[in-house]
């Protein structure tokens, strides 16, 4: 193979490997949602991804009417805690009390930092109109641990970086 084929071979490589590993990172679309209704409002939790991990996680919170139209004008706290049982200390898990941001119509959302794996129980105190409403969800958190497409793709870029560099090497000789 020529010289040309061969730098073109592996740049397109290159640029293959850094472009999926980026689109991957940044990958912003939110988990399958668990729905709940109360009173006339339907609020539907989700993660961005799949399901809520240990370490900082995006939750959002999606809200609609009995009429299924996004419902714009709310305030939405979440309250996470782990349900205490007799082995547990009363203190170990203090719950995590967050006031989710309005992001797009009818979405509320905004991080989180699960300390533990394990169920917990999430809260959604919504007010709309001065009314206020509860809704539990229980999730089941795991653990966050790397991602390791994202790492592989840095790994598998920098490889092919040293292979080129010890090949452009060697032809300079």
């Amino acid at each position: 193979m020529g010289k040309k084929t061969i730098r073109g071979l592996i740049f397109g490589l290159m640029f293959v490997l850094v472009s999926s590993t980026v689109a991957l990172a940044d990958e912003m679309n939110m988990g399958k949602a668990t729905s709940k209704s109360v009173d006339g409002i339907t609020a539907e939790l989700s993660f961005k991804d799949e399901e809520a991990k240990t370490g900082k996680d995006q939750i959002m919170i999606t809200l609609h009417d009995i009429n299924d139209k996004e419902i714009d004008n709310a305030d939405v706290t979440i309250i996470a805690k782990m349900p205490q049982d007799d082995s547990m200390k009363m203190d170990s898990n203090e719950p995590i009390t967050i006031k989710l941001e309005k992001s797009e119509k009818g979405q509320y959302m905004r991080d989180i930092n699960f300390t533990d794996k394990g169920k917990w129980i999430v809260t959604a105190d919504i007010t709309v109109q001065g009314e206020k409403k509860s809704i539990d969800f229980d999730v089941n958190v795991v653990s966050g641990g790397p991602n390791w497409i994202v790492i592989g793709g840095f790994l598998g870029a920098i490889a092919l970086i040293i292979v080129v560099a010890a090949i452009k090497k060697k032809q300079a000789k």
